[in-house]
Formats: structure tokens, C-alpha cells, sequence
């Protein structure tokens, strides 16, 4: 038999301390796997809480929404009844021709009365009630123009 050549005693293994730098490597990217996942699971949880706050938010605009548009309708009705008030009151020109017609009507009935006592006093109470009731028609004119 051939003669053994003696063995080496270095053979292919690695020292033990490259070993333990190996393992620590291997640990250290381990906890660093484990944060990034970590991370991105409380990242994913932070979206989903948005989106659900987007939806809450986006439930209160359409209240509001829906809200603003009565409050707009409501407006308009009213907006048209000030309107149609303001056109079927008398204007000013107006008032000035009944109380012009009223005082024209009071000569009248004072020359009437002058010439005939009697009967007159009605009429004149009268005219005092349609007089009193375009100076009340003048001053709410008055008080709608302010």
C-alpha cells in the first residue's frame, strides 16, 4: 500500500469566529426583516384608518351638502314672497294720487257741508277713515322700502 500522506490539519472548515460574525450578521438582518415588517403592517393599518375616516368625512359633506340645499330652497321661497309682496304693494306715485284725491274729496264734502249741515258728518268720517288708512298704507311703504 502506498504510504498515506500525512492529513493536514488544516482542512476546509472555517474558524469559529467567522462563524459567530456569520450568526450575528444573520440576526441583525432578522430584527431588520421583522421591523420593515412590522412597519409596513402599521403602515397598512394607518391607510385603512384614513379611508375610513374619508368615508366618514365624505358621509358629513353629503349631510351638509344635502343641508345647504334646503336651506337654499327655503331661501328662494322666501326670496320669491318678499318679491311678490314688493310688487303688489303701491308705490309712492301711487299713494300720492289717493291722498291727493282724498284731500280733492274732503273740499268737496267741506263745501257740500258748508252749503247743507246736514247728513255731511258721515262723509266726513268717513273720509277721516280712508285718510288715516293711506297715511298707515304710507308708512308701511315706508318701513318696507327701509
Amino acid at each position: 500500500m502506498p504510504p498515506v500522506a500525512p492529513r493536514r490539519e488544516e482542512e476546509k472548515t472555517e474558524p469559529p469566529a467567522r462563524d459567530r460574525r456569520t450568526t450575528w450578521w444573520l440576526a441583525i438582518l432578522t430584527v431588520i426583516a421583522i421591523a420593515a415588517a412590522g412597519g409596513a403592517g402599521y403602515a397598512i393599518s394607518e391607510i385603512e384608518s384614513t379611508k375610513d375616516e374619508n368615508r366618514e368625512d365624505d358621509q358629513a359633506v353629503s349631510t351638509l351638502r344635502a343641508d345647504v340645499e334646503v336651506m337654499r330652497e327655503q331661501l328662494t321661497d322666501r326670496l320669491d314672497a318678499l318679491e311678490d309682496d314688493v310688487d303688489t304693494k303701491a308705490d309712492a306715485n301711487q299713494l300720492q294720487r289717493v291722498e291727493r284725491d282724498l284731500q280733492d274729496l274732503d273740499k268737496r264734502v267741506q263745501e257740500l257741508s258748508d252749503q247743507d249741515d246736514g247728513g255731511t258728518d258721515d262723509l266726513e268720517t268717513r273720509i277721516d277713515g280712508l285718510e288715516d288708512r293711506v297715511q298707515e298704507l304710507e308708512q308701511q311703504d315706508g318701513n318696507d322700502n327701509n
